[in-house]
Formats: C-alpha cells, sequence, structure tokens
C-alpha cells in the first residue's frame, strides 16, 4: 500500500473508465465505443461488435494511437494503432468481456505509460483477472437487429496446496462467449467469438505476482465497401447496402494472445518486473463486384441511378487489369502470370457480348472477384524497476526505469482474382504475395517523480529512447535489373516484346528519436483548508509515430519517411472534495513532419502505380476539456464532461485527409481535419440503490447523453483548380498550375469542402442493472438482469459523410486540344476522376437499438 501511494502518477488529463462505463457501453459496443464516454473522443463502426471501427482522440486518428492491455503494447505495430476504417476489422485480440477499466492518456502519456509509436496518446486496457471467490457465471442475452449473445465464466477461486496458500494461493479464471448480429446495415451479418484463460500466482505474502494470459477471439463479418451513395438510401431506405450479388466485403480474422508478466517485490525501495508477450492475427479478406456494375467509357452500368453508380473496391476499380496481364507491368513469366482477360473473357461468366463493349479496351472481367491471405506475429519482451530510495530532507524519489523489445512480422501471401465469388485456389488464379513486412523495436525509459515542500510540489521528469528498424522484403519484384541469360534464354520472345526486370527488392530503414516529458504539479493542500482537493499541473512532452512498413514497398517513388513528431503542451487543474470532483485542462498539439502521401491511379502516366510518401506536413490540434462529477447523496450522481477540439493543417501537402484515412487528397493550409467534431459532450445521471426490493439487491440505473457537435465533410476536385504548390508536384515551371502534370494530380484529390459538413446531433441511452440475491435455489446464488438500450429516441443522424467522384476505371478518352489557359493537354488521356459526376454518400449513425441479458451466478 506505502509503495501504490507512493508512486501515484501526478495529475494530468487522464480519464478513467470503470465497471459502470463498461456496463452502460453495452454488450453491442467495442472496446472503442466504450472511449467516447471521455472528453475529445469521437467513435462510430458499422454494426454490433468490434466492427470496422473508426476513432479520434483530440482530432489524431485511430492509426496514430497507441493502445496496451496490462502495459503490453496492442496495436499494430507496422502500421499504427487501430481502428482506420475499412480494414478489415472485425474482432480484436480482447474485447469489452475481457477488460476490467481502461484509462485514456490524451496527447503524450508518462514515459512509463506511453508504449510505442503514437502522437495521439495511449489507451490503456486493464484485463480481467481471476475472483478470490469460487464462482460459475452463465449468461446469454437478446437484442435488435437479429443480436443474440450467450456464454460462461467460471472462477476457481482461492486454490489452497503445493502452490501457495491463503493470499498466496493461485487463482485461475476461464471464460467464454460468443454473439451474433444480423446488423443494422442491410447485408451486413457478423459473428465474434471470444475466450479469455488468466492465472493469477501472488507470492511473497501477496507482494509479488505471477500471471499468465491467453486470449482467442475471433470476428467475421460483411461490411460496406465504401459508404453509399444518398440517392439510393432516398429511394431504398437509410440503412440500404447493396445485395451481395451486386457487391460485398466480407473478412474474417483470428486473434491469439498469450502475456506473461511478473512483479517481484524485492524490499521497501525496490521492484522488479518482466513481461512477456506472443500474439499473432490471421486476416482474409474477400471483394466482390458483379461485372454488371461495371461499365466502358461514356456508359453507366446497370446498376446506376441518375448518373451516380456505385464505387467497387476490387482490382478492376483501380483498373489493374492494365497491370497485371499479359504485357503489362506485373505480368513477369514465372512469377506473377495472372491474366484475367485471358481467362475469362467470352465465357459464361463474361460473354462475348459484354466484352464487345468494351471494343478491345481490357474488361473488368477477371479483376473483379479477389482474395487476400495476411498472417502477422508479434513478440517482445518488457523489462522493468521500480525504485522509492529513503526520503532525503524530506525529498521523495520514485524512480522508473523500463524497456520494450519486439519484433512483429506480416507475410503477405498469395492472393486470388477471379470472376465469380468463388474463385478457384489454383496456380492460374493465384498471384503470389510481395514477401513480408518487419519491425525491430528497442525503446527504453526513465522516469523520476521528485516530491517537495511537504509533498505539495510534485515534478515528474523523464525521457523515451527510442529506435526502431522496418524493412519490407520480396524475393523477385520487378526491380529494373537485367535478367540474367538463364531467365533470358527461357522468355526471350516475352522479353524481347515487353522488356523483362529482375532481381529482389529490400527496403530498410533506421529510425532513432528522444523523446523528453515533464510534469510540474502543485496541491494546494497545505496553503489553506479552503483549498483541499485543489491541484494545477502543467505538462509537456514529444512522441513519435513510425510511417507504415506496408508503404516501403516498390512501388513508392521515394525513400520511407522519417517519423512524425508531436509536441504537446498541457495545463490544468483537478479540484475533488468526494463529494465534488472537477477537472479542466487545455492542450496543444503541434505535429511536425507529418506523413505526406499521393497516389497516382490515372493508367498510361509515367506514375500510374507509383506513391509519393514525404515527411511534408504539419497539423495544429488545439482545445479545451472540462470533466465534472458530482455526487448529490449516496443514491444521485450527477456526470459530464465537455470539450472544444480544433484541428488544422499548417501546410499545404498530400495527405490521408478523413480521419478514416480512407480519402487520398490535398491538406490545403489553414483547412480543418475532417471527421472531427468541433463540440463533444457526455452527461447524465446514475442511480444507484442497495435493498430496493429484497436485502442485498442492487439497483442502479444510467441515462446518459451524448452531444456531437458540427464536422466537416470533404468533396473531390476536378482538376483544373489552383490549390497552390504541391510538394512532389511543382518542383518546376513546366510542372505548376495550368501544365497537364498539375492537372493530373489535382484531379479526383480529395480535400475540405468549404460548404459541406455535417450537423450536430444528440443522442440519449440509459443502461439498468439490477442484481438479485437468490436463497435456497441449491447452488443458485444470484442472478443479474441488464437493459441497455442506446438512441432511446431513435434519432437519426449520420455518421460519417462526404462527395466524391469514382474513377471511371475504362478511360475517359483523350484531351483533343489544350483546355484554355493551358498547355501541354492534347493528346494527353482525361484523368479518370474528370469524367464522372459528383455525388454525397456517407454511413448513417445507429438507430434505437437495446439489448437484455441475464446472468446467472452460481
Amino acid at each position: 500500500m506505502r509503495r501504490l501511494i507512493r508512486e501515484k502518477d501526478s495529475p494530468s488529463a487522464v480519464t478513467e473508465l470503470g465497471a459502470k462505463q463498461i456496463s452502460a457501453n453495452g454488450s453491442m459496443g467495442s472496446i472503442v465505443t466504450l472511449l467516447r464516454q471521455a472528453p475529445s473522443v469521437y467513435v462510430y463502426q458499422q454494426g454490433p461488435g468490434n466492427n470496422e471501427p473508426v476513432f479520434t482522440i483530440r482530432g489524431t486518428r485511430g492509426m496514430e494511437v497507441a493502445q496496451t492491455l496490462d502495459g503490453i503494447p496492442m496495436q499494430d505495430l507496422l502500421n499504427g494503432g487501430s481502428g482506420s476504417y475499412l480494414q478489415g476489422i472485425a474482432g480484436y485480440y480482447f474485447n469489452t468481456d475481457q477488460i476490467s477499466g481502461v484509462s485514456l492518456y490524451p496527447g503524450v502519456a508518462y514515459p512509463d505509460q506511453s508504449t510505442f509509436g503514437t502522437i495521439g496518446g495511449t489507451v490503456a486496457y486493464k484485463s480481467m483477472r481471476p475472483s478470490t471467490k469460487r464462482g460459475l457465471d452463465v449468461f446469454g442475452g437478446v437484442g435488435s437487429f437479429g443480436t443474440w449473445k450467450e456464454g460462461f465464466k467460471v472462477d476457481s477461486g482461492g486454490l489452497d496446496g503445493a502452490l501457495g496458500r491463503g493470499v498466496d494461493a493461485p487463482r485461475l479464471m476461464l471464460q467464454y462467449s460468443n454473439m451474433q448480429t444480423k446488423g443494422y446495415i442491410e447485408n451486413t451479418p457478423a459473428r465474434f467469438n471470444s475466450m479469455e484463460a488468466a492465472f493469477d500466482k501472488p507470492y511473497d505474502s501477496g507482494q509479488s505476482m505471477f500471471q499468465a494470459t491467453v486470449l482467442y477471439n475471433t470476428g467475421s463479418s460483411n461490411y460496406i465497401p465504401e459508404p453509399i451513395p444518398s440517392i439510393y438510401q432516398q429511394k431504398y431506405g437509410n440503412y440500404f447496402n447493396y445485395p451481395k450479388s451486386e457487391q460485398y466485403a466480407y473478412t474474417r480474422n483470428d486473434y491469439f494472445t498469450i502475456m506473461l508478466k511478473n512483479d517481484t517485490y524485492i524490499n521497501d525501495y525496490i521492484s522488479v518486473g518482466l513481461s512477456g508477450f506472443y500474439r499473432y492475427n490471421n486476416s482474409y479478406s474477400d471483394y466482390y463486384s458483379n461485372i454488371n456494375t461495371f461499365a466502358p467509357a461514356g456508359q453507366w452500368p446497370a446498376y446506376s441511378m441518375n448518373g451516380v453508380t456505385l464505387f467497387n473496391q476490387t482490382l478492376a476499380n483501380f483498373a489493374y487489369q492494365q497491370v497485371y496481364g499479359y504485357g503489362n507491368p506485373y505480368y513477369q513469366p514465372g512469377v506473377v502470370t495472372y491474366d484475367g482477360n485471358a481467362l475469362y473473357n467470352n465465357t459464361s461468366s463474361c460473354p462475348s457480348s459484354y466484352v464487345a463493349q468494351y471494343a478491345g479496351a481490357p474488361t473488368p472481367c477477371g479483376y473483379n472477384s479477389e482474395q487476400q491471405y495476411i498472417h502477422t506475429n508479434t513478440y517482445g519482451i518488457q523489462p522493468r524497476i521500480s525504485i522509492t530510495p529513503p526520503d532525503i530532507f524530506g525529498i521523495r524519489n520514485t524512480i522508473h526505469v523500463g524497456a520494450l523489445i519486439a519484433r512483429e512480422t506480416q507475410n503477405n501471401l498469395a492472393s486470388y482474382a477471379g470472376v465469380t465469388p468463388y474463385i478457384p485456389h489454383d496456380e492460374q488464379n493465384r498471384i503470389p504475395g510481395y514477401g513480408g513486412t518487419f519491425r525491430n523495436i528497442y525503446s527504453g525509459y526513465a522516469q523520476d517523480r521528485i516530491d517537495l515542500l511537504h509533498n505539495s510540489l510534485h515534478i515528474t521528469g523523464g525521457f523515451t529512447i527510442q529506435g526502431t528498424k522496418s524493412g519490407y522484403t520480396t524475393p523477385w519484384v520487378y526491380d529494373g535489373d537485367s535478367p540474367p541469360a538463364s531467365y533470358l534464354a527461357a522468355n526471350s520472345a516475352y522479353c524481347n516484346q515487353y522488356s523483362c526486370s529482375y532481381g529482389p527488392y529490400k527496403s530498410r530503414k533506421w529510425d532513432r528519436n528522444w523523446l523528453p516529458f515533464a510534469n510540474v504539479t502543485f496541491d494546494f493542500d497545505k496553503i489553506s483548508p479552503v483549498l483541499r482537493g485543489l491541484s494545477a499541473y502543467g505538462s509537456m512532452g514529444t512522441s513519435a509515430l513510425y510511417a507504415p512498413v506496408t508503404d516501403f514497398g516498390p512501388t513508392f517513388a521515394t525513400a520511407p519517411p522519417s517519423a512524425s513528431i508531436v509536441h504537446m503542451y498541457e495545463g490544468g487543474i483537478k479540484y475533488n472534495t468526494g463529494k465534488l470532483a472537477v477537472s479542466a485542462d487545455y492542450y496543444y498539439q503541434k505535429v511536425d513532419r507529418d506523413f505526406g502521401y499521393f497516389s497516382d491511379q490515372t493508367p498510361n502516366t509515367a506514375l500510374y502505380g507509383k506513391s509519393l510518401y514525404t515527411n511534408d506536413g504539419e497539423r495544429l490540434m488545439r482545445g479545451v476539456e472540462m470533466n465534472v462529477i458530482y455526487q448529490i447523496n449516496k443514491n444521485w450522481q450527477l456526470f459530464g464532461n465537455w470539450s472544444y477540439n480544433s484541428a488544422r493543417y499548417l501546410k499545404t501537402y498530400f495527405a490521408f485527409v478523413t480521419v478514416q484515412e480512407d480519402q487520398f487528397g490535398i491538406a490545403s493550409r489553414g483547412s480543418h481535419v475532417t471527421g472531427i467534431p468541433s463540440w463533444l459532450s457526455t452527461f447524465g445521471v446514475d442511480y444507484h440503490k442497495n435493498n430496493l426490493f429484497l436485502n442485498d439487491d442492487d439497483l442502479n440505473v444510467r441515462f446518459t447523453g451524448q452531444y456531437t457537435g458540427h464536422q466537416y465533410t470533404t468533396y473531390d476536385l476536378g482538376g483544373f483548380e489552383n490549390v497552390g504548390p504541391l510538394p512532389g508536384v511543382t518542383s518546376g515551371t513546366s510542372n505548376g498550375y495550368g501544365s497537364y502534370n498539375y492537372y493530373n494530380a489535382v484531379a479526383g484529390s480529395t480535400t475540405m469542402d468549404p460548404k459541406g459538413g455535417i450537423a450536430p446531433y444528440m443522442i440519449f441511452s440509459i443502461n439498468v442493472d439490477y442484481h438479485l440475491p437468490v436463497h435456497n435455489l441449491g447452488p443458485l446464488k444470484s442472478i443479474d438482469f441488464n437493459m441497455n438500450v442506446y438512441n432511446l429516441f431513435n434519432t437519426f443522424y449520420w455518421q460519417y459523410k462526404y462527395k466524391q467522384i469514382s474513377p471511371n476505371g475504362s478511360g475517359c478518352g483523350n484531351f483533343a486540344s489544350n483546355p484554355p489557359g493551358f498547355n501541354g493537354f492534347a493528346g494527353q488521356p482525361v484523368n479518370i476522376y474528370n469524367c464522372s459526376t459528383q455525388f454525397s454518400d456517407g454511413i448513417p449513425g445507429v438507430p434505437a437499438q437495446a439489448m437484455f441479458t441475464m446472468r446467472a451466478h452460481f
């Protein structure tokens, strides 16, 4: 207890969410929607469970936020955090049944909490642990949209025996749950399975602890390949999604984790710890679009309405039939020999009458269906030591030193392409995987909290040193080397006609960063009794986010960028009398070396299929946050938090311009980052009553309102707009505004819409927990009832919305002459984003939903 009190963190803008918030989140929620109850957090997803979640904290994206479970890094170490749109996220390494709480450190966390690779903060989850009491829980629930949930939880209690007795007795827990749902959006069924086995072994009279945790979760779902055009929703309903016969996206994931953790008490001054972990993820994705949803240039496909057609997340929609296939860049004898048109043109799946419409141009046939497989491994160790030396002249020190040594690898396995939903897994349909990626992490931190002036002034200083080696390797990629004589001899006819490249590809990058942190806190208790419970603090720190390793590949025209760096400054107050708790803070977070990204998707150009990846960007996030909890009496509590967030670009550069990272485009200097509500608030009332109907029964009712303010949205540029100098494009006068290169870079680029936006909305929810003790019914000890209702008044709202131009994958012809005021256009192809109609589309918010759950405890 002395050590716990002494090691308590200095105040900061951390938010703690526990059992009440987890229950209020409901069985249909996820570990991500849980965070919406904290200030400055905006969350949405496509359906119940952990189903394509998207979130932002203080204007930073989910891919820029670190996540830990019991201090173990759980985010994607290769590419960033989690929660990015259209990343095939169904399920996760852990879910809400497997956690007991979460600490949210926005911005820059203390060095001993910050883990690796974040400019948005750390979300530190705590796992569910075995109980000291023996018991069996069996539970089941039913909810809206055809949702069912069932499962069990077994606790051994203390197992007195050879391994220990009393406080040192080992404890075991095993729990399993299954949830399935039809989803509130049409054609989006999902299923989730979750298993946790946990073992706790205290020793040294309970002062030390060894823990082992095994998690195995699965998730599978159909999700909408892209937000649905509004015109379809107006005709078919707000929650319309294309029928599976026309288009679908499906994902299936297996997540396995094993964590071993030991903390040993040496004496009152020294404790040491070591954690080790291993986890893997098998991910399978399946995409399909009926060939009738495509059409040659100048024609509309069968599935279109008023000039608006769906956007297909398939190879064909990005015109990759002009990349794969005989005579194209990625067709090489003996390596990638897939030729979809040769396989499927003029077959029953792609009849000659359909092929004739393309007049000799590549058809989508053979590129409209694809399956992908990815396997990821992550393992590492975390040594640590805590030192609490004796007081010297009344000055206390609490020192934490630790490290993270980890490695994550990802194998891009073979994918398959075809024309029907069920693709034969044979050699002719196989597109080999392009090797794999890895990241080695070497990170260490040191932190010292110094308590002065009779424990009133607290200074916490520290730093993190991070080094990471990242790489992309593939045994055979077309890197421009001349093939050896043996290869030329075997493929001379093809190489003479089309040219052949040969040789392995390897990209490596070292990143090293020194990241300081400081916090100063003053408690006013010693000044006056009137000020008891009041503290003021200020923090400053830096943190780093490293470039996604999957983007180190041969399609990039430039070397991988260095890490992005955030500089955070934060100041606030906290006041807590036990009855009233108030906290307020102001934050300023500036991102330097922000990643800039542009992918050229215009056929028949030198950069087609190539990408520019730079550190040209800058962003600024700043805002105000406030949290209040008022305990009126032992039964009634009022709570609320409010936040104002402003996120803007400080430069013009190519980048992901949405929080979801699903839209490439142009970040314009001074414009808002889209998808970030300006105002957010969660507020409500909590009623708690014991002995309401029976002795020892327990009722808790929590009524919550959530306000989401205005959000900026995006639209697509036509190509003839002047957006100013563009890094990587306007390097010479011949590439500036008015040139064909400038037009080609701007056409189809997404940017903030000055006239767009999502209107503010408010959602109300209620959660009722009732604990009923049971006597004289055999082994049954109690029954718990839970009713959770979200969006109580069935308010319709948009979670995500924007305008877009879908590319015309079949081409748009050539310019006959130069447009007025432009040069170099005559004879050049019209950009595939410049001959289609702009329209709006989006993802609707969750309608009223309810879930009723019963739990029997034996």
